[in-house]
């Protein structure tokens, strides 16, 4: 047996408390809501497909995308404060 496995072998004892288990997990952030971002961005991409046909169109595209992804971050740390 190397010295390895013996080091390894005393972390994991150490770590579980000498159970065979794996340690539980206790707590998982907060995610970001995905689907609401896309079908935000879906919504403005259709909407600029539809009325834009400018050379401007993907830039628009571009910043409409970002403002919307910190509209929903600014959402999700309001939400993350008022629940705690």
């Amino acid at each position: 047996m190397s010295k390895y496995f013996k080091a390894g072998k005393a972390a994991w004892t150490a770590l579980t408390g000498g159970s065979k288990k794996s340690p539980t997990i206790t707590s998982v952030g907060i995610k970001k809501n995905l689907t609401e971002r896309r079908k935000d961005f879906e919504d403005i991409i259709q909407s600029v497909d539809k009325h834009g046909k400018t050379a401007k169109s993907s830039k628009i595209k571009k910043d409409a995308a970002i403002k919307v992804s910190n509209i929903h971050t600014k959402y999700e740390k309001l939400k993350k404060v008022l629940d705690e």
